[in-house]
């Protein structure tokens, strides 16, 4: 019976580390840059050297997991070489969840650890938990292991092959075709300006001379006389705002409007708990008061999308989402997510992270105020009589 127990425990440990080596390569700008912020702190991407040094290092643990997964698996030297180095590599990062845990305002149960890149998010808990039975697991092969117990000549190549398909398959994206539709407005006009071509329709690159005959001809078919205004100039935005005006498009199709009125941009990420909650307050304010314009900047894989989003009652703002965690933490400046921003007018007026954000200093500072709800249709009066505002139904 131990003999099965110790070879599917040998397959265990294999299978854990093949494919904890093979998802950090599939999510390897994630695990530089949490290993980046680990030793160079939350503003990491300032330090062009330590990032260099950062990804060898990345490359190494990487190397090293594979080369374990795959040593457990030949019979040779299992108990004096792969299940100690296996044992301490395990112990090692077990201590440092544990010592993050303690110190981070994330806590354990909050957060990815990074153990299996952003292919399966862990929290510290769950890692710390993972990695004890697998200590208990290298354990119990190390005191019961002989030699004779030996696996198959074709698990070996079977195992990192499976393992690698399987880790493999999570990379897999779909794609949708693009939309080439042809915006029509003005033809006429950009057809008489040469500015596309007459036999396939392609819009062509104007020069100088191209744009000011389009511009005649239709100010000409208006019957205006073009004047040139010279346009004041615009302040460059700076800091957190040059980064969000260099964003693409929303999910709308537009981009974000943060010079206008009131304005609040959330940054969260989708496994963290309180950017979860945040956003559920948000959208149930949404029910009964007017919240100010909101835009999304979302961290996370599509999946986790779709659950943080149906988390929050199905509501739904314009968002951006990014899968570079490098992205992302650039936004947040070293503050701790969710971080929200208040603009007026285009400035920023008010600036939240995890330490400093909630429900009520957020309708305070907006000016929210919640319509009262509605009386339930059946109550009870002094007399513990049940009547509802019509009357009885049952008189």
């Amino acid at each position: 019976m131990h003999k099965n127990l110790i070879r599917a425990g040998r397959i265990f440990l294999a299978v854990m580390f093949l494919f904890s080596g093979i998802s950090k390569l599939l999510s390897i700008a994630f695990f530089d840059a949490m290993v980046a912020e680990l030793f160079l702190g939350p503003n990491y991407y300032d330090f062009p050297s330590g990032l260099y040094w950062t990804q060898i290092l990345t490359r190494i643990l990487i190397s090293v997991e594979l080369v374990l997964g795959i040593s457990i698996l030949v019979d040779k030297w299992v108990k004096k070489i792969s299940v100690p180095a296996i044992f301490g590599m395990l112990l090692l990062f077990t201590v440092h969840l544990f010592y993050e845990g303690l110190t981070s305002d994330k806590g354990f149960i909050e957060g990815n650890c990074g153990c299996f890149g952003d292919v399966l998010p862990m929290n510290n808990l769950e890692s710390i938990i993972k990695n004890i039975v697998a200590m208990l697991v290298a354990v119990y092969i190390w005191l019961r292991y002989k030699h004779e117990e030996t696996l198959a000549v074709w698990v070996s190549p079977l195992v990192v092959g499976l393992v690698t398909f399987g880790t493999l398959l999570f990379g897999v994206k779909s794609y949708e075709a693009a939309d080439e539709t042809l915006d029509i407005t003005n033809t006429t006009a950009l057809l008489d300006s040469n500015l596309i071509d007459k036999d396939t329709f392609k819009v062509v690159e104007p020069t100088v001379k191209d744009t000011a005959k389009a511009t005649k001809t239709v100010d000409e078919k208006e019957g205006t006389n073009p004047k040139t205004i010279e346009p004041s100039p615009q302040p460059k935005p700076t800091g957190v705002l040059a980064m969000l005006d260099k964003l693409g498009p929303l999910s709308d199709g537009q981009k974000m409007d943060l010079s206008n009125g009131d304005v609040a941009v959330c940054l969260f990420s989708m496994t963290c708990g309180h950017c979860q909650e945040s956003y559920k307050e948000m959208c149930e304010l949404s029910k009964n008061a007017s919240l100010p314009k909101l835009y999304l900047i979302n961290f996370g894989k599509e999946f986790e999308q779709k659950y943080f989003f149906n988390q929050a009652g199905g509501c739904k703002h314009p968002y951006y989402r990014t899968e570079d965690y490098t992205e992302f933490n650039r936004m947040l400046q070293g503050k701790g997510f969710p971080r929200i921003l208040a603009l007026k007018d285009g400035k920023i007026v008010q600036d939240w992270d995890i330490d400093t954000y909630n429900k009520d200093v957020f309708t305070k500072h907006f000016g929210i105020k919640e319509k009262p709800k509605e009386e339930p249709l059946i109550k009870k009066n002094d007399d513990n009589d049940i009547n509802d505002l019509g009357g009885n139904p049952w008189d």
